[in-house]
C-alpha cells in the first residue's frame, strides 16, 4: 500500500530521529570488532563500558516512545539475544508515562462510542492506569460504575511509523549479526509487529475477554463483562470490578480470605484455560490480578492473551516422553515440531545443551541456582543457538513461571507443576503415566526454566 505525502514525510522524518538516535551506538560496537570499523584488532569492553551502554540504550529506547519502550522490555528478556548487562538494565524499561491530556481522550472517545460527558452521567478526568499505549479511567452511568480503557491518540499511526523503520533498517542490523544472532533477530522482528500491533487493537481485546469470560464462567474468578456497545477498535467499556492485589497477603487473610484457597481456583482457572480451552490471559503479574470481597480471582487487562494449540499440545506431551525415555534425539524433534528450532539446527550443539539439561535433572530436584550455573554453561552456546520459541508457547512457559511466583507468596508450601504433570498423563497416557510421572517430576519444571532464556519474538 503507497503511502500519502505526508505518511511519507512523517516516516522519513522519523527514519532520521531513529537512526541518529542509534548510530552513536552502532559505531561503537563495530569498533568492538575492527579498533578502526574497517581494519584492526578486536578491542576489549569492560563490564563498566557495557553498563554505560546498557544505561544509552534503555534511555534511547525511552525517549523514542512506545513502540521502542515495547521492544526494549521484550529485549529485557532475551539472552540468547543480549548479553546479561543490557538484559539486566532493560529490565528497568518500566511502560509508565504520563497520562494523554484529557481533551484529547475525549476526542478519541467521542468519535467511536460518544461524548462521554454525555453517554455518562460522571466520567473521570485522571486516569486510574496507563500505559504508553492505552490508558484507563472510571465512569458512571445509571448507577454502575465502569472502567473505560482508551488507546492513546495517535499511538497506531506512530507505531505503525516505527515498524515501518524497523523493517527498512533490518537488512542493515542483520549484515553485522553472526549467523545464529541472524536468526533470532529476524524473527523477533516478525513477531514483535504481530503482538505490537494486536496490542492496539481493541476490538480484538474485547472479543478475547468475552472469550474467556464465557469459558471461566463455571469457575469461581471474576472477569470483566464487556459493554459493547461502548466499545470499538480504540476503546473498551466493562464493568468495573474492585478488588485487593493479590500479593497483599496480609490484608487478604485479615478479611478472612483463604489464600490457599485463592492458589487453588486460580490454577484451576489457567488448567481450563490453557490445557481445555486453548485461549489463556498471559499477563498475570500482581497488577492484573486481584481478589474480591467474596475471594474471587478477578482478572483485569487482556491485552497479551495466549493461544495453545492442538499441535503445541500434541509437542509438550511428545516432550515429556522424549525426557522420560532420555531420548535427547526427540526432545530436539520434539522443540523442531513446536516451531521453537529451526529444523536445520546444529544437532551437535542441540544434543549438547539438552545433554546437560538431562544429566543435571534425573533423580534430584533442581533449585535456581544450579538453573543458573547451567544457564552460565550454555551461555556461549546461546548465541550461535538458532532458539526461536513461537510467541505463544513462550507466552505459555512465561505465564507459567510467574504465576508460580503469585502461588509461592501466597502459600510457600503449594506446588504448581505437579497438578499440571499429573493432568497431562491422565489426559494424554492413561495408565503407562506413572512411569512419566515417576522420571519427569522436576524435568516440566526445568523445562519451564530452560525454555523461558529463550522468551518468545515479539
Amino acid at each position: 500500500m503507497s503511502l500519502r505525502p505526508r505518511e511519507r514525510a512523517y516516516t522519513a522524518y522519523r527514519f532520521g530521529v531513529i537512526v541518529a538516535a542509534f548510530v552513536p551506538l552502532a559505531f561503537t560496537f563495530l569498533r568492538d570488532r575492527k579498533r578502526f570499523i574497517l581494519f584492526g584488532s578486536r578491542r576489549h569492553v569492560s563490564d563498566e563500558e557495557h553498563r554505560r551502554r546498557a544505561e544509552y540504550l534503555l534511555n534511547t529506547f525511552l525517549s523514542l516512545g512506545p513502540t521502542f519502550i515495547k521492544f526494549g522490555q521484550v529485549l529485557s528478556t532475551r539472552p540468547d539475544a543480549l548479553p546479561e548487562v543490557y538484559t539486566e538494565v532493560l529490565s528497568k524499561l518500566q511502560d509508565d508515562v504520563p497520562p494523554a491530556p484529557y481533551e484529547e481522550v475525549r476526542e478519541v472517545v467521542s468519535e467511536d462510542v460518544g461524548d462521554p460527558e454525555r453517554v455518562f452521567t460522571r466520567f473521570e478526568r485522571e486516569p486510574i492506569s496507563g500505559a504508553s499505549i492505552g490508558q484507563v479511567h472510571v465512569a458512571e452511568r445509571e448507577g454502575e460504575r465502569y472502567a473505560v480503557k482508551i488507546l492513546r491518540p495517535g499511538v497506531r499511526d506512530r507505531i505503525e511509523t516505527d515498524l515501518r523503520v524497523i523493517e527498512a533498517t533490518l537488512p542493515l542490523v542483520l549484515r553485522f549479526a553472526k549467523e545464529g544472532q541472524r536468526f533470532t533477530l529476524s524473527n523477533l522482528a516478525d513477531q514483535f509487529k504481530e503482538a505490537i500491533r494486536e496490542e492496539t487493537d481493541y476490538d480484538r481485546e474485547a472479543r478475547s475477554i468475552e472469550t474467556i469470560r464465557e469459558n471461566l464462567s463455571d469457575e469461581p474468578v471474576v472477569v470483566p463483562e464487556v459493554v459493547d456497545e461502548l466499545s470499538s477498535d480504540r476503546v473498551i467499556t466493562m464493568e468495573y470490578v474492585e478488588g485487593t492485589k493479590i500479593t497483599e497477603v496480609e490484608e487478604l487473610r485479615g478479611r478472612g480470605i483463604d489464600t490457599t484457597r485463592v492458589v487453588q481456583d486460580l490454577q484451576r482457572a489457567y488448567m481450563q484455560m490453557i490445557l481445555e480451552d486453548g485461549v489463556f490471559h498471559a499477563d498475570p503479574h500482581p497488577g492484573n490480578l486481584a481478589v474480591a470481597p467474596d475471594g474471587r480471582v478477578i482478572f483485569y487487562d487482556f491485552g497479551i492473551v495466549g493461544r495453545v494449540s492442538d499441535e503445541t499440545r500434541d509437542g509438550i506431551f511428545d516432550l515429556y516422553v522424549a525426557i522420560s525415555r532420555n531420548d535427547i534425539d526427540n526432545m530436539i524433534n520434539s522443540f523442531i515440531d513446536m516451531g521453537a528450532l529451526d529444523p536445520n539446527v546444529d544437532r551437535e550443539i542441540a544434543r549438547r545443551m539438552f545433554r546437560i539439561m538431562l544429566d543435571n535433572v534425573r533423580g534430584q530436584d533442581i533449585d535456581d541456582e544450579r538453573v543458573e550455573d547451567m544457564i552460565d554453561e550454555l551461555q556461549e552456546d546461546m548465541y550461535e543457538f538458532p532458539m526461536r520459541v513461537p510467541r505463544d508457547l513462550a507466552l505459555l512457559f512465561r505465564t507459567t513461571t510467574v504465576l508460580e511466583g503469585i502461588f509461592y507468596t501466597l502459600d510457600n508450601s503449594y506446588d504448581f507443576f505437579p497438578v499440571i504433570r499429573d493432568y497431562l498423563v491422565r489426559k494424554r497416557m492413561g495408565p503407562v503415566g506413572r512411569t512419566v510421572v515417576n522420571i519427569a517430576v522436576t524435568a516440566d519444571r526445568l523445562v519451564s526454566r530452560f525454555v523461558s532464556i529463550f522468551p518468545e519474538r515479539t
